[in-house]
């Protein structure tokens, strides 16, 4: 399911972004019928990002869909910085060894730096998920779905750790949820199914 992507981190383009018109200049009013001096808005990464969680509900097939995805990775991960992407690389190295705690405390420090990047709490409540902490994950899970509801990943990781908890009517609601974010997602029939039969099977 989603939990299995742990830390991926994409290379991420670190252009400078433009610089907003301001100044003097700025106050000048361009001619009426000159709609070629006005300057364009630039979007931020905040409304990149919503627009690509979006398309993504609305991806037309998988392909797409897998497109879009990387794209939304992309700008979560837009403004980590240098430190903290070390950090992260550290992170991943303890967790190839199954040294989960390191792989936490590397992510830890990544959030002391850097508290505003919700992501960074989404890789490391993957790190607890897998080292068996489901209220530490769910707990990290919560703050990144109040930031950034349109992640569909860590929707599915909410899902992975309620199935985890024995909590199959949580799990069905967070893998619903993360389905509407993206219907495509790899195998989601199947893991709804199973999700659904476990449910229904509590109920009896």
């Amino acid at each position: 399911m989603a939990g299995a992507v742990l830390l991926c981190a994409p290379a991420i383009s670190f252009a400078t972004p433009p610089t907003p018109t301001s100044g003097p200049a700025s106050t000048l009013s361009p001619a009426k019928n000159d709609s070629s001096k006005t300057h364009p808005h630039h979007k931020t990464v905040q409304e990149r990002l919503v627009e690509a969680e979006k398309a993504l509900a609305l991806a037309g097939n998988e392909k797409i869909a897998r497109q879009l995805a990387d794209q939304a990775e992309s700008l979560r991960s837009r403004s980590l910085t240098g430190a903290v992407r070390m950090l992260l690389s550290d992170s991943q190295d303890a967790l190839g060894k199954h040294d989960f705690q390191n792989a936490e405390d590397d992510l830890t420090s990544a959030i002391t730096i850097q508290p505003d990047q919700s992501i960074l709490r989404r890789y490391r409540a993957a790190v607890r998920l897998a080292a068996g902490d489901n209220n530490g994950a769910i707990s990290d899970l919560g703050v990144v779905i109040q930031a950034d509801a349109g992640d569909a990943t860590a929707w599915g990781m909410l899902a992975d750790a309620e199935r985890e908890r024995h909590e199959p009517d949580a799990a069905l609601r967070a893998y619903k949820q993360m389905m509407q974010l993206d219907p495509h997602a790899p195998d989601a029939d199947k893991q709804l199914k199973i999700l659904q039969t476990e449910k229904d099977g509590q109920e009896d």
